[in-house]
């Protein structure tokens, strides 16, 4: 209204100010920016400093102790098309290399590269991380209870003290500090898949790893209820028609051994808990329960002295000593207790039997030496030296004696029952098939474990000889045992590298994988014949099937002697 004062106007928001303060200038509006301004200008510089630190401590402590606070950083992404100044000096990620895959066989002159090279044909391009074990599984050791590093221990063993009260346990077997295989026992279950191509062996379908899956079938298909594999009565288990075969009734304990051996070289054992169903039976079946099995027979089969199989027949120390060197891998592998106590009776009792200061023939101390029953106590007595038990030198200091006695000077070739025996036949039963080296490869083998003498000229004398004489499948000149030995002599010796070795396992593996039994044949599935071979009558099926699995598996059931390396 006219005549009335003017009402005085209320400050707008954001130009609050404190009683006392001065006025705008001109009676202006009051500017709160201004006057902040100029209390900035009064302020003392040291009381601004502590303000702003109070400040910035106040915020560090909402972002270091309120639990609520959540700082969400997003990455900083630089487009692939940005220019940066300074050249950054990174590793190239692991998934950005370029996936050449693996060289087949022809291309080993490719040009340069610093990327590693793998020019054996049937290795593998990993599908999974590999632990330090080189293993093939997709799991660590000890995952699972199938592996047998997954039975660690406060026991002892091999592997020693570990978490648990059950021994430990070791899964390679070998002879000697070189390369090869995996460890002491080779690389049954580490690495198996690429030792296998290293060595020549083959995979898939036709392969060698495949012969070796079906022998095992068949040694399983015909194990009998006992445990034991019958030289005589194994076709009562067939499935269909009677696999033909039979041998002599007094090797049970033997081939009982012998197959035994060849599951445990394939790196199954009594823990094993794989499975398969099979064609011929369509019964489900467990590695580790056939293996088990047999170990049981040999144990209730082993007499007060330690011998296994009984003393049946005139040449009960085959059975034997084939049986303790079951034990002792089985032992070796597992460093289970309850099999202690019978592998070492089984050496005592092949020390016992010793000729003192020289060798073993059919029984004990019977006074008379062979090379051939000498091979596989040797072989004995090594399994059980690494694989803990006690051994004594006067066994490996006899059998050393005894080959260098049979040894020829001139020709390195390895006598029977004396230097310069010739072919050894049964009258009536092999006359007729030929001649082969077998005991010069016993006596390499013999030298390889006992000396491990690398320079030893009767090693490659004997290699030269074991060359001359390729396995043939053709006719009289088919020899199972030769072949085991002279696969084992020279894969030791010069595998898997060397030029011995390479001739020798082409003509190995031509002639042991196409002659093998094959579905179609009903149950001799997997077997390989009798009457063809020149032993064959007295070991019968089991025998011809286990020890031609056992040459099958020289890749990996032992240790390489000397580094794997090619020969010098």
């Amino acid at each position: 209204m006219r005549g009335q004062q003017p009402m005085e106007q209320e400050p707008q928001y954001g130009d609050e100010y404190q009683q006392g303060a001065p006025m705008p200038p001109d009676g202006g509006q009051f500017s709160f920016s201004s006057w902040v301004e100029e209390q900035v200008r009064n302020t003392p510089w040291w009381l601004i400093s502590i303000a702003f630190h109070l400040i910035v401590l106040a915020g560090m402590t909402v972002i270091t102790f309120d639990e609520k606070v959540t700082i969400k950083e997003e990455p900083t992404i630089i487009p692939l098309s940005a220019k940066v100044d300074k050249k950054l000096d990174l590793e190239r990620p692991r998934d950005v290399f370029e996936r050449k895959g693996i060289p087949k066989v022809g291309q080993e002159n490719s040009p340069p590269t610093d990327e590693p090279a793998i020019f054996f044909p049937d290795a593998e391009e990993s599908d999974h991380n590999e632990s330090a074990d080189n293993e093939d599984y997709g799991k660590m050791k000890g995952d699972s209870e199938e592996f047998l590093s997954a039975m660690p221990g406060e026991g002892g063993g091999i592997r020693g003290r570990q978490p648990g009260k059950a021994p430990g346990v070791y899964d390679a077997m070998g002879v000697g500090g070189g390369g090869g295989g995996g460890g002491r026992y080779g690389g049954r279950l580490g690495g198996r898949r690429n030792l296998v191509a290293r060595g020549g062996g083959s995979q898939g379908p036709g392969g060698t790893e495949s012969a070796v899956t079906a022998g095992l079938r068949w040694l399983a298909r015909h194990q009998s209820p006992g445990g034991n594999w019958s030289t005589t009565g194994f076709d009562q288990q067939c499935a269909s028609t009677k696999c033909a075969g039979p041998g002599y009734n007094e090797y049970d304990a033997g081939n009982t051994g012998l197959a035994l051996l060849a599951f445990l070289g394939a790196g199954y054992t009594h823990l094993t808990k794989e499975t398969y169903v099979d064609p011929h039976t369509n019964k489900t079946v467990c590695w580790g329960e056939v293996i088990k099995n047999g170990i049981k027979w040999l144990i209730s089969n082993q007499d007060a002295e330690g011998c296994f199989g009984g003393r049946h027949g005139s040449k009960y120390m085959y059975n034997h000593s084939i049986a303790a060197l079951a034990m002792a891998e089985a032992y070796g592998l597992t460093n289970r207790a309850l099999f202690k106590d019978a592998a070492q009776k089984g050496i005592d009792f092949l020390l016992a039997a010793q000729n003192p200061y020289k060798a073993w023939r059919y029984s004990k101390q019977c006074g008379d030496n062979d090379t051939s029953v000498t091979g596989w106590c040797v072989m004995a007595m090594k399994s059980a030296d690494i694989s803990g038990l006690t051994v004594g030198r006067t066994g490996f200091e006899g059998a050393k004696a005894w080959i260098m006695e049979v040894t020829d000077e001139a020709y390195y070739k390895v006598g029977y029952t004396a230097k310069g025996t010739g072919k050894v036949v049964v009258q009536g039963k092999n006359e007729d098939w030929d001649g082969h080296e077998a005991l010069t490869a016993v006596g390499m083998l013999c030298r390889t474990f006992i000396d491990h003498n690398k320079q030893d000229p009767a090693l490659e004398g004997g290699a030269k000889l074991l060359v001359a004489d390729l396995p043939q499948y053709n006719g009289k000149k088919i020899d199972y045992y030769y072949w085991y030995y002279g696969s084992l002599a020279l894969f030791q010796y010069d595998g898997p590298d060397g030029k011995y070795w390479k001739g020798w396992n082409e003509a190995m593996k031509n002639a042991l994988v196409p002659t093998q039994k094959v579905k179609k044949d009903g149950c001799s599935d997997g077997s390989w014949d009798v009457d063809v071979d020149r032993w064959g009558f007295e070991g019968g099926r089991v025998y011809t099937t286990a020890i031609n699995v056992l040459t099958l598996e020289v890749y990996y059931r032992y240790e390489n002697a000397f580094g794997g390396g090619k020969r010098k």
